[in-house]
Order: C-alpha cells, then structure tokens, then sequence
C-alpha cells in the first residue's frame, strides 16, 4: 500500500472517541502512579486499563465502509494502517504502566502490561469480526470491554484458580500470565480471520 493510501485509512479512524478514552485510561494510570500507596490507586490502574482498551475498539470503524469497499485497496491493508494506532495506544499505556511500576518499587506491576494487551486485542478482535456485518462496531464492543472487565474484576469469579488482574508483588502472576498470553494467541487468530478479505 502507497504512503498516500496508508493516510486515507488512518484519517477514517473516528479520533474523538479513540483520543477520549486514551486519554481517560492514561490519566487514571497516572493517578495510581502518583497516589501510589492509596487506596485509590488500585481502582484507578482496574478501571484505567479497560478504558484504554476500550479505546481500540474504534480504531476498525469505518463510517463510510460502502466508499472504501469500492476502493482497490485491501481489507487487510487498510487495516494494517488503522493498527498501526493500537501500538501507539499500548505504548502509551506502556510508559504509563512502567511509571507506576518505578514509582511503587514493583517491577510486578510491569506484568499488567500483559492484561492490558489481552484486554486491547480482544477489543480488536471483536470489533474486525463485527466489522463484517456492521461498519461501526467500536461503541457496542468497548462498552462490552469495559462491562466485562469491569465485572469480572469487581465479582472475581475465578480467584479460585486464578489471580486474574493481578497489580501488586506476591499475588498469583503466573496463571495470570498464562491466560493473558492465551487471550493475545486467540485474539490475534481472531483478527487475522476478522480482517480477511471476504473474497480470499
């Protein structure tokens, strides 16, 4: 794809709703960092990770899908470009993660970079499956993000054998590592099949 091309793709993502809620989760983060031994600062990282998750949900929305269909380019081009801004979304959230992390003194807490990835890509996913039936799915698929983790993360109902948004040393990381690292495999499978071109 053209450099020209990758930009029209880029310029469809609806920005307003992705820069929101990147800005919302990066802000709670830095709440947890600074207020660090409050109480708070665990709700702020719980809540602020899902937001900036959510945040990816939208970067597959395609408003005018009828236009861009009629275009030469591929599916999985112009979503390649439209990725691009999921990087740069974790990679915020990355260098928010590692703030917290230097300022508690816990280089755990570096691990939640695994759950929000998982978190992030499952969005992705949703939202390029959605995609085939409904142009904008980005709304439907971040409110669900955020139910979800929200929801799990307030009800626990699999303490039992996992720890599975784990944010201080000492908690039960290694489970929760290996069913994060099993939500990125699956979610990416997702995506791939999510934005393949339906004439493939």
């Amino acid at each position: 794809m053209s450099p020209a091309r990758g930009v029209g793709a880029a310029t469809g993502v609806p920005w307003r709703p992705v820069a929101g809620l990147t800005a919302a989760g990066t802000g709670l983060l830095a709440v947890a960092a600074i207020w660090v031994t409050s109480p708070v600062a665990g709700t702020a990282v719980t809540v602020g990770v899902p937001l900036l998750a959510a945040a990816t949900a939208y970067v597959l929305d395609e408003a005018a899908s009828e236009a861009v269909a009629a275009a030469p380019t591929s599916l999985r081009a112009r979503s390649r470009c439209r990725l691009a801004a999921v990087v740069v979304i974790l990679a915020i959230g990355a260098v928010a993660l590692a703030a917290l992390a230097l300022r508690s003194g816990a280089s755990a807490r570096l691990g939640i970079m695994l759950w929000l990835t998982g978190c992030a890509l499952v969005a992705v996913a949703a939202s390029a499956i959605l995609r085939r039936r409904v142009a904008e799915p980005g709304e439907a698929v971040a409110g669900g993000v955020i139910a979800l983790v929200l929801a799990l993360a307030i009800a626990h109902p699999l303490d039992r054998w996992v720890d599975l948004f784990p944010t201080d040393a000492g908690q039960r990381w290694g489970g929760s590592l290996v069913v994060w690292g099993s939500v990125v495999a699956v979610a990416v499978i997702a995506t791939l099949a999510g934005t393949r071109d339906p004439l493939d």
